[in-house]
């Protein structure tokens, strides 16, 4: 690797090298191997980079890590405004921190457990209708999610028919949260919110729009 281009790799890699010189050293990775491993071997880094910006990682990051990360996006400006091209030692501090953020990063993309309560409407007259529910506590309130589905057995003469969920609170008031429309065989998932917080809520069910009869009903 000539000396010329010994220290653009990482320069090249995180956008710190000027047009002309970006222009100039992939004309020379066209014909140079040396350079063109040098730069595959840092791929990985403008990845973490990319995932740095994000508030939420920054501070994920800040909990678990030594927080490089504002001192490094320094020093990437100041060589772009310096047109300077010595920040190998920079990318590979990022390299080395990417290990851990891959760790933290990955976190809340694996953490899909779903949260809040899961609760089973039960039948209070025989139906083809059944359905669940999920109560998530929210800082304003709860967010309620209905997975609602109407018996794939039922036969093709039946019709769709509409159905509302209503949420009973502590004194006993009934409020309509919800409604929709379900045709035998067919799941539908509405949602819904309430200012109401996860303790004050004592019941949850679902009624015949037409006829307002209850037809699935959980209490708390």
């Amino acid at each position: 690797m000539s000396d010329k281009y010994r220290e653009w790799d990482a320069a090249y890699l995180v956008g710190a090298l000027p047009a002309t010189d970006r222009r100039e050293y992939e004309e020379h990775l066209a014909t140079c191997a040396e350079c063109s491993a040098a730069v595959a071997s840092l791929t990985a880094v403008p990845a973490a980079l990319a995932a740095l910006p994000s508030d939420q990682a920054l501070v994920t990051v800040a909990t678990t890590t030594p927080n490089l990360l504002p001192g490094l996006a320094r020093k990437v400006q100041e060589d772009r405004r310096r047109r300077r091209f010595r920040v190998g030692g920079m990318v590979a501090a990022v390299a080395a921190v990417s290990i851990g953020i891959g760790a933290v990063i990955a976190v809340p993309l694996v953490q899909d457990k779903p949260q809040g309560d899961y609760v089973v409407l039960a039948q209070t007259v025989a139906s083809k209708l059944s359905a669940d529910a999920r109560l998530v506590p929210e800082r304003w309130g709860t967010t309620i999610e209905i997975s609602c589905r109407y018996d794939e057995l039922a036969t093709p003469s039946e019709r769709a028919r509409g159905y509302e969920l209503y949420l009973t609170d502590a004194s006993g008031k009934a409020q309509l949260l919800a409604t929709w429309t379900a045709a035998p065989g067919t799941t539908v998932k509405p949602a819904a919110t309430t200012k109401l917080q996860r303790a004050e809520i004592r019941a949850l069910d679902i009624r015949s729009s037409e006829t307002g009869r209850i037809l699935l009903a959980v209490h708390f």
